[in-house]
């Protein structure tokens, strides 16, 4: 054999130089490649950041959701400023004791149920379909260890947000049968079994909050994809299917995260809404505090959000660890 033969055969046979097996082992966790537990030698896996690492994203998220709530919220504020604009209190007289204003203007509502119904059903629609983009650029920025420029970020976002939008389509539609499937024949049987008006309502929200109950856990899985899709850019099957295998291997502490945070975000928001009624909706100070305990409870909601995201994503890093 010739020396070159010989020598292309002892490289090919010689384990790889140490500073290959650095470099592998430098890959991040997500990387199809090589997996990171097996890599030789490799350093431990880097940790997730945590949502007060990432304010930045944070903040673009909650500035989204502050600005879609606003305009969300439009035609109700101005169907309340059609019944109580002209009264020299504004709308503080809807919180007075008895709550006489407050029924009229519920009662105004619900003649113009439908026209509002469809205004704010199209409104929420759009504002959650264009949140993606602040969610895919939250999501990015919780994944990724270490310093993220801006093109990085943007580009990694871009690419997720197709996968993205069918996955909140599908899940949309699969939250929305689940609620239908439990409601319709649940309201029915309250009517025509049920005398009482007083028993009715009670079996009514029994009857809701059961209907709750899948549509929570479609939403669990639909966050935990979710994480599995932006992280690994993976598709819409692969996502799911992570989802799945994350909440099948750690069901007891992804629903103890997602409600814990979920439920102390209840809290912010119910806050800020004693807080409006607190500062009363009157003029000049009390009007910049009521908004200001509003803003603070987004964004209290926001962090929460962001929180939970982050701890999906360990949650889904600890799935994907093959076992001792």
């Amino acid at each position: 054999m010739s020396a070159p033969a010989e020598q292309a055969a002892t490289d090919e046979g010689a384990p790889a130089a140490e500073g290959d097996v650095a470099e592998e082992a430098t890959r991040a966790p997500s990387s199809p490649a090589v997996p990171w537990a097996e890599l030789p030698g490799a350093p431990p896996a880097p940790r997730r950041p945590a949502a007060h690492q990432r304010l930045g994203a944070v903040a673009f998220y909650f500035g989204y959701r502050a600005v879609a709530s606003l305009v969300v919220a439009t035609p109700l504020s101005v169907l309340a400023a059609e019944v109580v604009g002209d009264h020299p209190r504004g709308d503080a007289i809807l919180f007075d004791p008895g709550g006489l204003m407050l029924t009229e203007l519920v009662r105004l509502a619900a003649v113009a149920a439908s026209s509002l119904a469809a205004q704010l059903g199209a409104g929420a629609l759009i504002a959650a379909a264009l949140g993606l983009v602040p969610l895919a650029v939250l999501l990015v920025a919780l994944s990724q260890c270490g310093w993220l420029s801006a093109q990085a970020l943007g580009g990694r976002a871009a690419r997720a947000l197709g996968p993205l939008a069918l996955l909140w389509g599908v899940a949309l539609a699969a939250q929305v049968a689940a609620a239908a499937l439990v409601l319709l024949p649940g309201m029915q049987m309250c009517a025509e079994l049920l005398v009482l008006p007083r028993s009715r309502d009670i079996a009514a929200i029994v009857v809701a909050a059961a209907a709750l109950v899948p549509v929570a856990a479609i939403g669990l899985v639909h966050d935990l994809a979710r994480v599995a899709l932006v992280d690994e850019q993976r598709g819409f099957y692969a996502a799911v299917s992570r989802g799945l295998a994350t909440l099948q291997a750690a069901p007891l502490a992804a629903t103890w995260a997602w409600a814990s945070r979920g439920a102390l975000a209840v809290v912010a928001l119910a806050c800020g809404a004693w807080g409006i009624h607190l500062a009363g909706v009157g003029t000049g100070p009390r009007v910049a505090a009521a908004f200001a305990a509003q803003l603070m409870a987004l964004a209290a909601a926001a962090y929460l959000r962001a929180s939970w995201l982050a701890a999906a994503l360990r949650l889904s890093d600890r799935a994907a660890a093959p076992g001792p």
